[in-house]
């Protein structure tokens, strides 16, 4: 029997038949979206390519744009799906939880949320531009550089996708402080051994061999980590 207050027993099909309806709750918003942002995808795509990439877009394949608006598309529609499926999966299992740890991920979700949003504007907005534009450069010392529509489009969605990824990083901080996995104190004595770290970090990830973009990660991860320190206290 459980010991959360308010939480009652119930037969494995009714959790079954709870979970299956959440999942649909997901589901439909996700593929209504991608439908409506398909229609407007060419005009997005065209948006996002003169924001960041300084040549002609190249089409490899007769489905190769079709596929890249698809992909674009579903993107957008996750950027509300998945928020909404953590707090569907909040509600799912939320009954089981106590009152301190539901307290717990309710001040934690928004701000993973606020995060991440941060993370995927900073890699779209600032590193981006700057990863083609200079890879671009260095590549035409030696060739003409043509960009796959879709390469392209997955580089970008991989990059915002890892910078909202990155901007989670406090909330590991935080999580590893709270449970008393770690200490604040060891993270503030250990300050030149992490800073080497997240630059190693910063060049393994960072494929711009004009060393710019590692930098401009770096610094990201530095401020970052800087800032799990600051507000590890309130949680």
């Amino acid at each position: 029997m459980s010991n959360v207050p308010g939480d009652h027993e119930l037969p494995i099909e009714e959790h079954f038949v709870e979970l299956r309806l959440r999942m649909m709750t997901v589901a439909i918003p996700i593929i209504v979206i991608t439908s409506i942002v398909f229609i407007f995808s060419g005009n997005l795509l065209k948006i996002m390519w003169d924001w960041t990439i300084p040549g002609p877009m190249t089409v490899y394949s007769p489905m190769e744009l079709i596929i890249t608006r698809m992909v674009l598309s579903l993107m957008f529609a996750l950027f509300v799906g998945v928020p909404l499926l953590v707090y569907e999966g909040f509600l799912f299992m939320g009954k089981g939880l106590y009152p301190n740890e539901k307290m717990f991920f309710i001040k934690i979700i928004p701000f993973s949320s606020i995060m991440f949003l941060a993370g995927a504007l900073l890699g779209f907005f600032i590193f981006v531009p700057i990863l083609f534009k200079y890879t671009m450069v260095y590549s035409s010392e030696v060739a003409i550089p043509q960009i796959s529509v879709l390469k392209a489009m997955t580089a970008i969605i991989t990059t915002v996708l890892g910078f909202g990824l990155i901007f989670q990083l406090p909330l590991i901080f935080i999580f590893s402080i709270k449970m008393g996995l770690l200490k604040k104190e060891f993270f503030i004595g250990k300050r030149k051994f992490i800073y080497s770290g997240l630059l190693a970090i910063a060049i393994f990830v960072s494929p711009d061999p004009t060393a710019i973009s590692e930098l401009l990660m770096a610094v990201v991860l530095v401020i970052l980590f800087e800032f799990s320190l600051l507000i590890a206290r309130y949680f």
